[in-house]
C-alpha cells in the first residue's frame, strides 16, 4: 500500500516529482510528459543520446490500489547500461513507497538469458566433444565401459527416454549428452586402481630387508584377518554389510594404487590450466549455468559476470581441442607416411629378391643402393682411416673423418695445422643407379686452404642379365665391376699436400725443454720451417728461446748463457 490516502493520491504530482528526481540522478538531456489522463500517465526521457519511454498505470479498487510501470527502448539494445540505469532507478526511488515490487516482465533480463545459454551450450558442448574425441583416440569406442557406476547407470536410465524422442538418433553413441553438466568435470578427474605388488593378496617380497620385511608381513597377516573376519560376516549375515561399508571400504583402499589417472595421462597435455583450476572454473559455470536455465532475473552486471566467465571457460576449452585435432592431424600424417613407406619397403624387397633370384642363376652380381653405397664406403673409409692412422702421432695436425652418407654433397675428411692456420680437406658428391648393368659413381673433390686442387673418381657397374629363350633361363649380359684404383692416387695426393703445406718438424729441430703452456718437449729450434722460433707446434705458444751472450746464437735452453763453442774458447783462454 501506499502511504498516502487514496483521496489524496495524485498520479500527476506522484509522477512530476519521481521523474524529476530520474531526470537529475541520471543526468537526463530531456524529460517530457507527452499523454496525461486520470488513470494513466506517459513521458519520454533521454538518457546518453537515447530515447526511452515510461507509461504510468494506476489501477484502484475497494480493496487496493497499484501502479503498474512500463519502460522501453525506442531502438533495441541488448547491452543497454542506460536502460538498466533507468528501470533500476525509477524501482529504487518508488520502492519505498509501496508494500510490495512485483517484477512481471523484463525483456532485457531475459534477452541477457537467451544470449548466455548460447555461452552455457558451447562451453557444455565444447568439453563433450573434448572428452569424446580425446578417450576414442585413446582408448576406443567403448571408453565408456571404464566410467563409474553412477555415471553409467544415470545414462542408461536416461537414454532410451531421449531416442524415444527423437527417435532419428535412436543409433548414435550420445552417451555424454545424457550426463549431468557437474559429471563432466568428474571424468576429467577420474582414475582407475589396481591391486599393489604388495598387498594382503600377495607373498612375501624377496627383495625387501629381513627387517623391513617382518614389520610388512605382520601388518599384512593383520590386515588379512581382518579382511577375512568382514567377508566371513558378509557371507553368513548379508544385512552386515551395510556395518562394515566404511572399515572394508578403507582396508581394499590400503591394497590399490592409481593404475590411470585420467587427468595426467589423457588431458593434461591439451590444457592450460591445472585440473584444480579447471575444477574450480567449471564449478562456478555449472553455478552460471543453473541461474541462466532455471529463468532467474539477470542485471546488466551479472550478464557481463556470465559472459566473461563463460568465454574465458570456452577459450580454455577451445584452445585445449584444438592442441589435441593439431596432435591428431600430425599423428594421421605420420601414420600415413609410414603406411606409404611400409608399402615402398616392401615393394623394394620384392624387387631386390627377383633381381637376387636373378643375379644367382646367372652367375652375377646386381647390387640395390644400400649395398653399393655400402661397398663404396667399405673401401673408402679403408683408405681415409689409413691416412689418419699414419699421421696419428703428429702432434701439430688434427683429423677429422666422418663417413660418407653418399646421399648428399658432403665434406667427409680434413687435417688441420692450427699453428699454421693451414687446412687440406676431401669433399665427395655421388650419383648411385642401382638400375642392372648402369654405372654408380663417387667424385672426390681435394682442397688445401679452401682452394679446389685436384678430383677423383671411383665407379662400380651393377651386373646385367638378360633371358635365353633358348635354354629358359638367365645368363650374364655384362658383369659387374668396382673400379677404385683412384683412391690410391687420392692418398699419395693428401702425401704430397701434406709435405708441401704442413711439413712434419724433425726431432732434431725440437727443444730438449718443455713448453711452458702445456709441458711438452715440442718447442720449435729450427728458424727454416715455417712454425716460428720457439713456437709449441702442440698447443701454439710462444715459448723465449735463449741467446749466446757472445755470439748471440740460440741457445737450447729458455735463458740466456753461452753455447758450447764459446764455452770451449774461454777455456782456451
Amino acid at each position: 500500500m501506499i502511504d498516502i490516502k487514496l483521496d489524496n493520491f495524485n498520479l500527476e504530482k506522484y509522477t512530476d516529482e519521481l521523474m524529476e528526481k530520474v531526470k537529475i540522478e541520471l543526468n537526463s538531456e530531456t524529460l517530457s510528459f507527452y499523454q496525461t489522463e486520470e488513470s494513466k500517465r506517459s513521458c519520454f526521457l533521454i538518457l546518453d543520446k537515447k530515447e526511452y519511454f515510461i507509461d504510468f498505470i494506476f489501477m484502484a479498487t475497494h480493496e487496493n490500489f497499484q501502479l503498474k510501470v512500463d519502460i522501453r527502448a525506442k531502438e533495441k539494445e541488448k547491452a543497454d547500461k542506460a536502460l538498466h540505469d533507468l528501470k533500476i532507478k525509477i524501482k529504487d526511488l518508488i520502492v519505498e513507497d509501496w508494500k510490495q515490487c512485483v517484477w512481471l516482465t523484463d525483456h532485457q533480463s531475459e534477452e541477457f538469458a537467451e544470449d548466455l545459454y548460447k555461452n552455457v551450450h558451447s562451453v557444455e558442448n565444447s568439453l563433450r566433444r573434448v572428452i569424446n574425441t580425446v578417450l576414442f583416440h585413446h582408448l576406443g569406442g567403448d571408453w565408456w565401459r571404464f566410467m563409474p557406476i553412477h555415471l553409467t547407470n544415470k545414462y542408461s536410465t536416461r537414454i532410451s527416454g531421449y531416442q524415444d524422442r527423437a527417435p532419428s538418433f535412436k543409433n548414435v553413441h550420445a552417451n555424454l549428452l545424457s550426463i549431468d553438466t557437474d559429471d563432466l568435470v568428474s571424468i576429467l578427474e577420474f582414475k582407475t586402481y589396481q591391486v599393489k605388488d604388495e598387498s594382503i593378496f600377495s607373498g612375501t617380497n624377496p627383495f625387501i630387508p629381513d627387517s623391513l620385511q617382518q614389520a610388512e608381513v605382520l601388518k599384512q597377516k593383520q590386515d588379512l584377518g581382518k579382511f577375512k573376519h568382514i567377508m566371513s560376516d558378509i557371507i553368513n549375515n548379508k544385512k552386515s554389510i551395510e556395518s562394515h561399508q566404511r572399515a572394508l571400504t578403507n582396508l581394499l583402499k590400503e591394497q590399490m594404487e592409481i593404475d590411470i589417472d585420467f587427468w595426467e595421462k589423457f588431458f593434461s597435455p591439451w590444457f592450460s590450466c591445472t585440473l584444480r583450476e579447471f575444477s574450480g572454473k567449471w564449478k562456478h559455470f555449472s553455478t552460471d549455468r543453473n541461474h541462466v536455465a532455471h529463468n532467474k532475473f539477470i542485471d546488466i552486471r551479472l550478464y557481463q559476470k556470465f559472459k566473461k566467465s563463460m568465454e574465458d571457460l570456452l577459450k580454455i576449452i577451445t584452445e585445449a581441442e584444438e592442441k589435441f585435432e593439431e596432435y591428431l592431424k600430425e599423428e594421421s600424417t605420420q601414420f600415413l607416411e609410414d603406411v606409404k613407406q611400409s608399402a615402398l619397403e616392401e615393394s623394394y624387397q620384392i624387387q631386390r629378391e627377383e633381381k637376387q633370384a636373378i643375379a644367382e642363376e646367372a652367375g652375377i652380381q646386381i647390387l640395390d643402393e644400400d649395398h653399393i653405397i655400402s661397398q663404396f664406403q667399405e673401401h673408402i673409409t679403408e683408405t681415409l682411416e689409413g691416412i689418419s692412422s699414419e699421421i696419428y702421432y703428429r702432434t701439430d695436425i688434427e683429423v677429422t673423418y666422418n663417413e660418407p652418407l653418399l646421399t648428399t654433397p658432403e665434406k667427409i675428411f680434413e687435417i688441420q695445422n692450427n699453428i699454421l692456420k693451414r687446412s687440406i680437406h676431401v669433399e665427395v658428391e655421388s650419383d648411385i643407379d642401382e638400375s642392372e648393368g648402369c654405372t654408380s659413381r663417387v667424385h672426390f673433390l681435394v682442397y688445401s686452404n679452401e682452394d679446389f686442387k685436384k678430383g677423383f673418381d671411383i665407379s662400380y657397374v651393377n651386373g646385367e642379365a638378360e633371358f635365353n629363350e633358348n635354354q629358359g633361363n638367365f645368363m650374364p649380359k655384362s658383369e659387374h665391376e668396382f673400379n677404385i684404383s683412384s683412391l690410391e692416387e687420392i692418398e699419395s695426393f693428401i702425401y704430397e699436400l701434406l709435405e708441401e703445406e704442413m711439413p712434419e718438424i724433425s726431432e732434431d729441430d725440437l727443444a730438449s725443454f718443455v713448453c711452458e703452456e702445456c709441458r711438452e718437449y715440442t718447442v720449435n729450434l729450427s728458424e727454416e720451417n715455417d712454425y716460428g722460433l720457439g713456437i709449441c707446434i702442440q698447443c701454439g705458444h710462444k715459448n723465449v728461446i735463449g741467446q749466446c751472450q757472445r755470439c748471440e746464437d740460440r741457445l737450447d735452453q729458455p735463458e740466456d748463457g753461452f753455447c758450447e763453442s764459446c764455452t770451449e774458447w774461454f777455456n782456451e783462454q
